[in-house]
């Protein structure tokens, strides 16, 4: 192995696309911070040796491997505007936005991982408006507008977010298993034929590594994870997106309308705005590193990247709530605008 691990694919990850026809570009590979294993490289497509080198050149494709799509099940080739495979952008778009309508992949991990913080976030907003409304607007108020409408729905966000990062987790330990999800999950509560499963788990295909052939796990060996996952800063960021979850999950329990009235103001300040802010704190450091993970270069932003930019997301909304836990130490009354505000 080289001196640095963002500078090496090991022989595993390699060894399904090579046997497809794939040959890795070592000048190709890339991680943004060293340590971690490497996020980025590039497989190139072994032509036809018959054609000659122009055609080649002319027809070269690329398969861009990347640490994040390949969690979440996405495999984007580069392909040359002139190659018979390329396609119209346009009409791609167009249909993956018919697929958001149209298809319903429960059996994906990563289809749940987004409705659940997608939904989340969709709560959080309606929460934060029964919390900021009658501060701005006092004359809409209505009866247990906070402690109801807000406090009910800032429990169940959490509650929607800690489910997600949670199956992060999952997601990131069985990257190149996560469409069997499903099966699972099934196999948890029925009995079923293992002859019904046609993922290539059940394939008894011995040339493919260790890697490809395990089936679906909820959690690494410990070797896997000294050895492998610990090197993976797409782990290490939702590890730390659970923990925060979990521990943000307490302001969210304690915000219930038969709780957060008969908190005294130590257990305020010791316990619902600490969580609050030491969760929102791991939010901020697994969004850097879900934003170093899209990229390259560590001082090379990728906005070309939708993985980029929902990391760059990601760390504004926590930004954001470090700024909201903040107010909460203090009992002015305009802290109070600006932390519901900042919510």
């Amino acid at each position: 192995m080289p001196q640095s691990r963002s500078k090496y694919v090991p022989d595993e990850r390699r060894q399904h696309l090579e046997q497809n026809g794939l040959r890795l570009n070592f000048s190709s590979v890339a991680g943004s911070i060293p340590g971690f294993n490497a996020t980025h490289a590039r497989f190139d497509k072994i032509e036809n040796k018959s054609e000659d080198e122009e055609s080649n050149r002319d027809s070269h494709v690329q398969y861009h491997w990347r640490s994040r799509d390949n969690r979440k099940g996405r495999h984007p080739l580069i392909v040359p505007p002139n190659h018979p495979l390329a396609q119209n952008k346009f009409h791609k778009s167009l249909t993956g936005v018919k697929r958001m309508f149209t298809e319903f992949p429960y059996w994906d991990i990563s289809f749940w991982v987004a409705f659940l913080f997608t939904v989340g976030c969709f709560i959080f907003i309606i929460a934060s408006l029964f919390y900021w409304l009658p501060l701005a607007y006092p004359s809409t108020e209505f009866r247990k507008e906070t402690t109801i409408g807000g406090g009910v729905l800032f429990f169940v966000g959490a509650t929607l977010f800690q489910v997600g990062a949670v199956f992060l987790i999952f997601e990131a330990v069985n990257e190149n298993q996560k469409g069997c999800f499903g099966w699972a999950v099934r196999e948890l509560f029925c009995e079923v034929d293992p002859s019904s499963c046609t993922h290539h788990h059940q394939r008894n295909d011995k040339s493919a590594g260790p890697l490809l052939r395990r089936r679906w796990r909820w959690w690494p060996s410990w070797h896997e994870f000294r050895t492998h996952y610990i090197r993976e800063i797409g782990l290490v960021a939702n590890i730390s997106l659970a923990i925060g979850a979990t521990v943000f999950y307490v302001s969210g329990i304690l915000d219930l309308s038969g709780i957060y009235g008969h908190l005294s103001q130590g257990v305020l300040w010791g316990v619902y705005w600490l969580s609050y802010l030491v969760g929102s704190v791991l939010f901020v450091f697994s969004g850097i590193l879900l934003l170093l993970e899209t990229q390259e270069k560590w001082y090379k932003p990728a906005p070309h990247v939708i993985g980029w930019h929902a990391g760059l997301w990601n760390l504004i909304g926590a930004v954001e709530w470090i700024l909201s836990a903040s107010f909460g130490y203090c009992s002015a009354s305009w802290c109070e605008y600006q932390g519901d505000l900042t919510l």
